[in-house]
């Protein structure tokens, strides 16, 4: 089949997807708003709208399904005409596709449905009460993914959690498939070895500890994180720390503190950590972070009620063990004590606790690491789920 995957930072949430969907015989195109090798580009500077809208980003999206709109007639000019589009609905490029090829399949991937509790609203006692206007503006933000359930021939996420968040009379409508993990180049290697300062070799069987974040902040759990660090670097002498993330923001509002997260947490605790044992990485390249995966002893992913992080499949799958916060999305994927562990969101002592425990029991909690692992292979390797959007895309085309 010929296959259009349309995504502004493609291949984003598309990368394993496209490119196991090629290896099984279909020719796949990219469209995105950079010109990048290998994939197609449309015309897009990212300006500041007019002053006086109700809502910039929404006018944002408007444009941008614009230039999208006009991208996509040039290539059926040119003859290419797809048996299937794939598109992320949250950037409003998926608004003129069915006008486009109307004979061409919709798989749109509406990610979330807005609503407070997935920015902490309701969940995180350190936030107050929801502003007015950012409520107004989640309302706001759910217009692209309803045009494009409307026009869809079908809605794609990759988990239950995610489709749940919709009002429950357009669930029937959604298809629940992950986009996948190379579990391949995604591994254990018990020969890896990283090394972090001149001194500082590590590897795995050592007490490692990492977190990932793209942006270090409370949505995924930074805070938590950071109050558990006092306890468990005063109880296991040995432990090192190891910290993914930039300093600026990703999916809820930025710290009051200039310096972002990290230097709002260190300024309430830095004094009770061990500097030369908790070590900020920044953001790393992606065989930086699988590395560190390798050695990790504990991976610690906590969050929000949001969508699941690639990172947390990614640990999973190269050995290191979860603990993940004990909520919807995450109880997903870990059932507790079978694959990994998991503690409550806002607990900081249960979190130190539980990875201490870890931490001076190895052996006891190996067989978790490995069927962590396990799960990841059968339920998101990509090949496997390449093969159910391909059936997935086959039975629509039979009843279209």
């Amino acid at each position: 089949m010929d296959l259009l995957f349309i995504h502004q930072n493609y291949p984003g949430q598309y990368r394993n997807l496209a490119s196991a969907l090629e290896a099984q015989g279909h020719r796949v195109l990219g469209l995105g708003a950079q010109a990048r090798p290998g994939s197609l580009h449309y015309t897009w500077e990212d300006s500041q709208p007019a002053t006086g809208l109700i809502d910039a980003d929404l006018e944002r999206n408007l444009q941008r399904g614009a230039r999208v709109g006009e991208r996509c007639h040039q290539l059926r000019q040119e003859g290419f005409n797809p048996d299937a589009v794939f598109f992320h609905s949250g950037w409003g490029e998926g608004l003129y596709l069915r006008d486009v090829w109307p004979q061409a399949l919709l798989l749109a991937y509406p990610e979330l449905y807005a609503n407070p509790l997935l920015l902490g609203y309701g969940f995180d006692p350190d936030l107050a009460a929801m502003p007015e206007p950012l409520r107004q503006s989640l309302r706001r933000q759910n217009f692209m993914a309803l045009a494009a359930i409307a026009d869809a021939d079908a809605a794609v996420v990759p988990t239950r959690f995610q489709r749940d968040t919709f009002p429950a009379h357009l669930r029937t409508r959604f298809q629940v498939i992950h986009e996948g993990v190379d579990t391949a180049r995604v591994a254990p290697y018990a020969r890896r070895h990283v090394q972090l300062t001149p001194e500082l070799m590590l590897r795995p069987g050592d007490p490692v500890i990492t977190f990932v974040n793209r942006n270090l902040e409370p949505l995924r759990g930074f805070r938590t994180f950071m109050r558990a660090l006092p306890e468990i670097l005063d109880k296991n002498k040995a432990a090192q720390v190891l910290i993914v993330g930039g300093d600026g923001s990703s999916y809820g509002p930025a710290s009051a503190h200039p310096g972002g997260y990290r230097a709002e947490l260190l300024s309430l605790l830095g004094h009770r950590l061990d500097a030369a044992r908790v070590h900020f990485l920044g953001q790393v390249a992606y065989e930086q972070l699988l590395a560190l995966f390798q050695i990790s002893a504990v991976h610690v992913y906590f969050t929000y009620p949001y969508a699941l992080s690639w990172s947390v499949l990614e640990a999973m799958a190269c050995g290191a063990l979860v603990v993940g916060s004990d909520n919807e999305p995450v109880r997903e994927l870990i059932s507790h004590g079978h694959n990994g562990l998991l503690s409550p969101f806002d607990r900081a002592d249960l979190l130190a606790a539980q990875v201490l425990e870890v931490l001076d029991n190895p052996d006891r909690f190996a067989p978790l690491a490995l069927e962590g692992r396990r799960t990841i292979e059968q339920r998101y390797e990509q090949g496997h789920c390449a093969r159910a959007y391909g059936q997935l895309v086959s039975s629509l085309r039979l009843v279209s």
